[in-house]
């Protein structure tokens, strides 16, 4: 079953990607209104006007985000052992 936008209430909207990354659309009405997207502890600057498009950017940039995830992972893995070499020692 792929996961679902949850409607908090009217102006909070979110999905837990792999039950780990929460991914939020708030409505704020300081300033400009529009939607503010949060995906983790990470978020964007800029408000999108509405709810749909604000949705499909939050997918994009949680993609983002877990390519950064994904590239620290990297980095911090231990290289591949190297297969052991098989003995010549006759059994």
């Amino acid at each position: 079953m792929a996961p679902e936008w949850t409607r908090h209430d009217d102006t909070t909207h979110y999905i837990n990607l792999g039950k780990a990354l929460l991914v939020t659309v708030i409505h704020e009405r300081l300033g400009a209104p529009g939607w503010k997207i949060t995906v983790g502890k990470r978020s964007l600057k800029d408000k999108i006007p509405t709810l749909e498009d604000a949705k499909r950017v939050a997918m994009a940039f949680a993609q983002r985000v877990l390519k950064d995830v994904i590239a620290d992972l990297d980095a911090l893995a231990p290289a591949a052992p190297a297969a052991p070499a098989a003995s010549k020692e006759p059994s």
